[in-house]
């Protein structure tokens, strides 16, 4: 399975299912890589306690499979957990919600150090509450330790990787991104023992007359940049999107007429090609690719749709070199 080359659409709606479902299931898998006794962690002030074993990522994600390996396997079954100065607590209150007018449950967790917080991790609420999660990995090196924190909702999520052996310094946030789901992969792609992540763009979702189960949803690798100590989009694997790509426009009838009522499955399937050529740095080559193949009668006003939305999404806009919003 290659979620950087996804020929058409099924493979599209392959790769969302993966990120928001195999979560749940990987998270169910034994935590082999990330063993704490319920009863040791919960001691706050127990920053040495030897039952914390925490190994790289990388250990057993030789598979073929880009997501053998999820933030959800390393999350702790805790509500506090603590590593040298740091501990990392999960908290609870209520919080105003703007589309019920009604007061609803969250929860969100802080960082401290020596009893002071230093990062707070808030931001993600959902009716009927939200999960915060959180746990120890060796991303960066099996020498480091990071905190990676999750707050998801039901197709959504924000995700933190705090590296606790550089100074609790903030590497990744994918809210810098605008991508998310209730998951994260984790794949060591190049073998260099620093670990990728991988989430998706979500801006696309339900566009236009798509359901949200036709909507591509590029992938984004986040790799590790230890210049600017920051997780940040790799253009190479995004480049991997046009593999195959050929055989798929060629696939592409320009003189098709939607089936049915629903124009989503035509839509879905030319701007599936057309994000993989953009997300690959080929604007020029996607956009041809539109002019040929889309003939419907609101062809303008979708053009005009896809240039507003790529204006405001990040990764389009680092891919491009151009400033962020």
């Amino acid at each position: 399975m290659n979620i950087f080359s996804r020929h058409g659409l099924k493979a599209a709606t392959l790769t969302i299912a993966a990120l928001m479902v195999i979560g749940g299931a990987c998270s169910r898998q034994a935590r082999s890589k990330s063993q704490v006794s319920n009863q040791a962690s919960n001691q706050p002030g127990n920053s040495s306690d030897p039952t914390i074993e925490v190994s790289s990522a990388g250990n057993d994600s030789s598979s073929d499979d880009p997501c053998s390996e999820m933030f959800s396997n390393f999350f702790l079954k805790v509500d506090s957990i603590a590593y040298g100065e740091y501990e990392v607590v999960r908290l609870h209150k209520t919080v105003h919600d703007d589309f019920s007018n009604s007061v609803i449950p969250a929860s969100y967790a802080v960082l401290k150090s020596r009893g002071k917080t230093v990062a707070t991790f808030d931001g993600i609420h959902y009716g009927l509450g939200n999960a915060t999660d959180f746990g120890f990995a060796s991303l960066l090196g099996p020498e480091t330790r990071q905190l990676i924190v999750s707050l998801t909702a039901p197709r959504s999520g924000r995700h933190w990787i705090v590296d606790l052996s550089s100074n609790a310094a903030t590497v990744f946030d994918s809210n810098d991104w605008d991508v998310g789901a209730e998951d994260v992969c984790i794949h060591d792609f190049d073998g260099d023992g620093v670990e990728e992540i991988s989430l998706p763009i979500t801006k696309f979702w339900g566009f236009g007359s798509m359901a949200m189960s036709e909507s591509p949803l590029p992938s984004v690798v986040f790799k590790y940049e230890p210049g600017i100590r920051k997780y940040q989009p790799d253009k190479s694997a995004l480049a991997r999107g046009l593999e195959g790509i050929e055989a798929d426009v060629q696939a592409i009838d320009p003189n098709e007429k939607p089936k049915g009522p629903s124009m989503g499955p035509y839509l879905a399937m030319r701007l599936d090609i057309f994000l993989r050529y953009v997300y690959a740095g080929r604007e020029n080559d996607a956009w041809a690719f539109f002019e040929k193949t889309y003939n419907l009668g609101d062809k303008k006003e979708i053009e005009q749709k896809i240039k507003a939305t790529l204006e405001r999404e990040p990764v389009y806009r680092f891919v491009f070199g151009k400033s962020r919003s």
